[in-house]
């Protein structure tokens, strides 16, 4: 499965763009379109504007606590490569420097999202991680930009610069928000440690960036115990060094996009039409999104195991814990009547707070498979639901099973 028959398979992609035969643009928008392979349309701004007719950058992500400043550049001209690449890397870096302050003075504080319908405000306490991302249309051989860089253009927060050819190598290894997210942390790190990725030579990058794993990780993960230290090393190795697409099994993580696209179902009578029903629904594709492509596909597996043996009243429940942002995920098949069933899923989130300890709960409940048709139910938790003392019924919390996989 290749990234143009992934994305004819995803909630809501928009088509790959077309020739027109400005090559600038179309470049712009291919990139935007690449970022949908991770992000989905929901976080994914294109050409937003800082105010009426004034654009703000090639593209922009919002993605929970991160955003990612877009600049794409192409060469159009026979110049020299690093004549060019110099001139026009140290543009893109002085307008991701602009962009950044513009954000954090204030000067821009929304930014209009076609898919909810509504603005969505920046907040500086929730939006914590920025990232630059600089992409080179050009044909050239590999080189490293290091030498290109004008240091009064150097944005003083995280960067990279990648061809458009890169970034494609490594959206389609790197398919989730999660791991895309983590990509980029990954580059920014490697260039402290020394290794700047060259343009134009992402497959070395990525082995070489899997060699500095260990010392990338080593800050984040040096009071774990052994086993999952070279676990979570491994794990992460695994993601560049291969095309986790190509694994037979890859398509049990599909169950994400039908999750995502349901969510997005929104039953008008129930929820109405506001940008609050859609806004309900971005949420549950942004909490979705940070489980790795991986992870999904073994969680994949147990999901489908369950939503073949919750038949005649068994009630299936799957739980996992995604460790750095805090949250617990719940997964519910039964047979039982909607009704109940929304009742037993708010009572389970609930109760996940006080026996895993985490205030963000994920909680979907759906039918068995066979059923004829799938409804689905979700509760997303971002606040304490019970009062601090409240004892929870043991016979609810037995219900819930033990969590092993903690991830990292």
């Amino acid at each position: 499965m290749d990234i143009y028959e992934s994305m004819s398979k995803r909630f809501s992609a928009t088509p790959i763009p077309k020739p027109t035969g400005e090559l600038s643009k179309e470049n712009e928008k291919l990139t935007q379109w690449y970022l949908e392979q991770s992000f989905f349309c929901d976080f994914v701004y294109r050409n937003p504007e800082r105010k009426k007719g004034k654009e703000f950058s090639d593209a922009l992500v919002i993605y929970d606590d991160t955003i990612v400043i877009v600049q794409n550049k192409t060469q159009l001209s026979p110049r020299d490569t690093l004549d060019w690449s110099g001139k026009n890397i140290n543009s893109a870096l002085r307008q991701l420097r602009g962009s950044y302050r513009m954000i954090r003075d204030g000067i821009v504080h929304s930014f209009e999202n076609d898919m909810i319908g509504s603005s969505m405000q920046i907040d500086l306490s929730k939006h914590k991680n920025f990232y630059g991302l600089v992409i080179l249309a050009q044909v050239s051989d590999a080189y490293d930009p290091t030498g290109l860089l004008d240091e009064s253009c150097r944005p003083n927060f995280p960067f990279t610069i990648m061809s458009l050819d890169d970034f494609f190598i490594a959206i389609d290894r790197i398919d989730t928000a999660g791991d895309l997210i983590t990509y980029l942390e990954m580059r920014y790190d490697a260039s402290r440690l020394g290794f700047v990725p060259p343009v134009n030579d992402e497959v070395h990058n990525m082995r070489k960036l899997a060699e500095l794993v260990p010392k990338i990780l080593e800050p984040y993960l040096h009071k774990i115990d052994p086993v999952r230290k070279v676990a979570a090393i491994e794990q992460r190795r695994s993601r560049l060094t291969m095309r986790v697409k190509e694994r037979q099994d890859y398509i049990f993580s599909t169950v994400f996009y039908d999750m995502i696209a349901h969510a997005h179902d929104v039953d008008p009578a129930i929820f109405g039409t506001g940008p609050e029903a859609k806004l309900q629904a971005h949420r549950i594709a942004e909490v979705l999104g940070y489980v790795a492509r991986e992870r999904r596909i073994e969680i994949g597996k147990r999901l489908l195991a369950a939503a073949e043996e919750s038949f005649n009243g068994i009630i299936r429940i799957i739980t996992h814990v995604q460790k750095p942002i805090s949250q617990t995920y719940i997964y519910i098949f039964t047979s039982t009547n909607r009704k109940r069933r929304q009742s037993f899923l708010a009572s389970l989130t609930a109760a996940a707070q006080k026996k895993y300890g985490y205030r963000k709960v994920f909680g979907m409940a759906t039918e068995p498979v066979g059923t004829g048709g799938r409804s689905y139910d979700f509760v997303l938790l971002d606040t304490e639901v019970l009062p601090k003392g409240t004892e929870v019924p043991k016979d609810v919390l037995e219900q819930l099973p033990e969590v092993t996989d903690r991830l990292l």
